[in-house]
């Protein structure tokens, strides 16, 4: 195990999940639900942001919850139109936040009704938009989706169903990785044409967690070398497969439930990792350059999140 000093940059955040990084030295994050106890800085349904240079700014800058549904984010990821875009699966939809601040629910229907609630999401360089749908599967009920949506047409293609809760999702090189969270797997597809996959292969096994009631790979990234960073929940520890499925290493998180993972930083080689039993966001300062998302905001400070960034959220200690 590679062990690295970890500096907390973000706490007090119930079930954070979804890192990402934004333009102008910001870091953003989730909190998926409610928890008792504290002192917690945020609200389930609440988005977070940490300036990189200020640890612990940490403030809300908006929620998806409304007074008729709580929200329960996930993951997130900003798109080719400058938007951020939320996987919310409280709201059952893929949630599109404007830098104006306007949330509207983006994708919540295919051609066959609702989508159950999604997870995690991923764009390709074309801009077209593949996301995991696993709210309501399980053990018993092997009733999870993975999704591409073709952006040109808006049309939503479901590429997989009958998972046990499919998690995180991450495309890079014309290969799609999926997460299968329960049954300990990663899949990987090759990418076919504008949000749509096939050739579904096993990528890995995961390491087993005995005892556990709830365990197994759940956010991932890649290294600029192709190598995949898997935040395993139940293992305390981000594990590192190479391109070929073999574990290399295993950095550890400090607690049994590190959530979500990527890379940013002013050089984009460190690691950043939401994990639930800290309620906290976690700097791993590597070394190691990460693969850059497409539509990653850090090197633009024009995009357009940014003005909102400096001027959105709350006192993180109002509540």
């Amino acid at each position: 195990m590679t062990a690295i000093e970890i500096e907390r940059i973000a706490d007090g955040q119930p079930a954070p999940e979804g890192p990402v990084v934004g333009p102008a030295g910001w870091i953003l994050n989730v909190c998926s639900e409610d928890k008792a106890g504290g002192p917690w800085r945020a609200a389930g349904g609440d988005i977070s942001a940490t300036r990189l240079d200020q640890p612990g700014s940490t403030r809300t800058i908006f929620s998806t919850s409304t007074s008729a549904i709580v929200g329960i984010p996930a993951a997130l990821a900003f798109g080719p139109d400058g938007a951020l875009y939320v996987t919310d699966e409280g709201r059952r939809s893929i949630v599109r936040v404007g830098p104006d601040g306007a949330i509207t629910d983006h994708i919540s229907r295919w051609s066959e009704g609702r989508i159950n609630g999604p997870n995690d999401l991923t764009f390709d360089p074309a801009g077209n938009l593949f996301f995991t749908d696993p709210w309501g599967s399980g053990p018993d009920q092997p009733i999870g989706n993975v999704f591409g949506f073709d952006w040109s047409t808006g049309t939503a293609h479901r590429l997989r169903t009958g998972m046990r809760f499919p998690n995180g999702i991450v495309v890079r090189d014309d290969r799609l990785y999926v997460a299968e969270t329960i049954t300990n797997r990663i899949w990987v597809w090759d990418v076919t044409g504008p949000g749509q996959a096939a050739n579904e292969t096993l990528f890995c096994e995961c390491p087993s967690q005995a005892g556990l009631e709830w365990g197994g790979p759940d956010g991932m990234c890649f290294d600029a070398e192709g190598n995949l960073y898997v935040a395993h929940i139940g293992s305390g520890a981000i594990v590192v497969y190479d391109s070929n499925g073999t574990e290399r290493d295993r950095i550890p998180t400090g607690g049994p439930t590190p959530t979500n993972v990527c890379f940013g930083g002013p050089h984009h080689d460190e690691l950043f990792v939401t994990q639930d039993d800290l309620g906290a966001v976690l700097r791993f300062r590597l070394g190691i350059p990460g693969d850059h998302l497409n539509f990653c905001p850090s090197l633009d400070p024009t995009h357009p999140w940014a003005a909102m960034l400096d001027s959105a959220g709350r006192d993180p200690m109002s509540r």
